[in-house]
């Protein structure tokens, strides 16, 4: 080839590229702007996303407004960086516009309104101003709080223990419960034939570990995020938690603590009083985890009906949020908080169902040894410990009084007994309330009843 024909190859596929880079940065598919609507403002902030993608050229800027009656109020505006030039800078493919809504101080007026959204890619098209795309979403501005009335209920409740209210909200309540500090618990509707549609309850825990000072709040939330609270006039009554000091026996740090740590995966290094301190660490803190994964879930009606009964000729061995101290000899190695009541009878005793419910743990765990869950409905759960035997299986659902299992010492139990526990929406309570039919009557199923008129 001689060095004409090679210089006008060369020139020819200069050309070509050119033409290629040309004909790639000209291309006019405008970018794909997405923000989720209709978008409902009210007194707060409102934080929305803005995802724009370009696979062509690249997102190149983007600018928001609100358009209203009184015109448009410019809210944000970015460029992305980038150049129209290939090879002398990053053009990503995809970002994110995160935009933040204050209606109250755009000084917006309670009414309907829209966000409108731009964004160019870094395409030639338009002499190199890119292709644009426009999305317009509709705005309604509602500074109005939800309905919220609280029905008369309780005055007086017992820390570690349960209360019911009852309220109603309007209809464009997108949340509702309560708030007992730091926590929600969301509430349920009244179900019931002529019941008002407006008509709520919620059922939560009272936590011994709440501060004196807990501020509980009946809530509402609309799609605005407006807020309505009702402070209930309740008064909670402290209490005393026993404290038990435990001499851990030789024979149990011989014989029970290795079978144990068999049981648990514990490494047993020979020494059972640092085995000992890891299962009643560890391996205690992962069963509670794993007892609060399983209750997390609970039918929305009541599966219960009437008191819960307590094992059948059963004496107590100790009490609910018992602060337990161990020791060997005169030094203490671990402690615990025991979130239920040692029942014990004859060895091996038919364990029953305390209530009708829905089992939905049945096999070994941990401390526990063979255990036992139900759901009662209503995010009520209880639970049965240290079964020599199981004979329910996940899914059944037991009557009151039915046989679940044997009583044994499985776990971290040093004689055969049941330790029954009961949990409502994932916290210990008390179970002597629930045990109690008067109490059962007054604070829940009168209350409900009440609820359905």
């Amino acid at each position: 080839m001689t060095r004409s024909a090679f210089g006008g190859v060369v020139l020819l596929l200069m050309a070509a590229a050119v033409a290629a880079v040309f004909f790639t940065r000209c291309e006019g598919t405008p970018p794909v702007v997405g923000v989720a609507g209709p978008i409902a403002l009210g007194a707060a902030a409102r934080d929305v996303a803005v995802e724009i993608t370009d696979a062509g050229a690249g997102v190149r800027s983007f600018e928001a407004a609100v358009v209203h009656a009184g015109g448009e109020i410019p809210l944000a505006g970015r460029d992305f960086g980038g150049s129209v030039i290939p090879f002398l800078g990053a053009s990503a493919k995809q970002q994110s516009a995160p935009l933040s809504i204050d209606a109250k101080a755009l000084g917006l007026a309670q009414g309907e309104a829209k966000l409108r959204v731009s964004a160019r890619d870094l395409s030639w098209r338009d002499w190199t101003r890119g292709n644009q795309t426009v999305v317009e979403v509709p705005l309604s501005i509602d500074f109005r709080p939800p309905m919220l009335s609280l029905a008369p209920g309780i005055k007086y409740a017992k820390r570690a223990g349960s209360v019911l209210f009852v309220y109603d909200v309007s209809d464009d309540t997108e949340v509702h419960g309560v708030e007992v500090g730091d926590r929600f618990y969301p509430g349920l509707p009244v179900a019931g034939e002529g019941v008002p549609a407006s008509r709520r309850f919620v059922l939560f825990p009272l936590s011994q570990e709440l501060p004196a000072d807990v501020k509980i709040r009946i809530v509402a939330i609309d799609g605005a995020g407006n807020r309505a609270e009702r402070t209930p006039q309740i008064n909670i009554k402290d209490r005393a938690y026993p404290e038990e000091k435990i001499v851990l026996p030789e024979r149990f740090l011989s014989e029970k603590v290795p079978d144990l740590a068999g049981a648990t995966g514990v490494a047993f290094s020979g020494d059972p009083v640092a085995t000992f301190q890891e299962i009643n660490t560890r391996i205690r803190q992962e069963n509670e985890a794993k007892i609060r994964e399983v209750t997390a879930e609970s039918a929305n009606e009541p599966y219960f009906s009437g008191a819960f009964q307590q094992m059948k000729d059963s004496q107590v061995r100790s009490s609910f949020a018992e602060r337990r101290s161990y020791f060997v000899a005169d030094a203490k190695v671990s402690e615990s908080i025991h979130y239920g009541y040692d029942l014990a009878s004859l060895a091996g005793a038919p364990i029953q169902a305390s209530n009708r419910g829905k089992v939905v743990f049945a096999e070994e765990l941990g401390i526990y040894g063979g255990c036992v869950i139900i759901d009662h409905g209503l995010g009520l759960h209880t639970l049965y410990g240290h079964l020599s035997s199981i004979s329910a299986q996940v899914g059944d659902v037991v009557e009151q009084g039915q046989e679940i299992g044997r009583s044994g010492q499985t776990g971290l139990a040093g004689g055969d007994h049941l330790h029954f526990a009961i949990l409502l929406r994932g916290v210990y309570v008390d179970p002597v309330e629930w045990w109690d039919a008067k109490w059962v009557r007054e604070h829940v199923e009168s209350l409900l009843a009440a609820a359905k008129q």
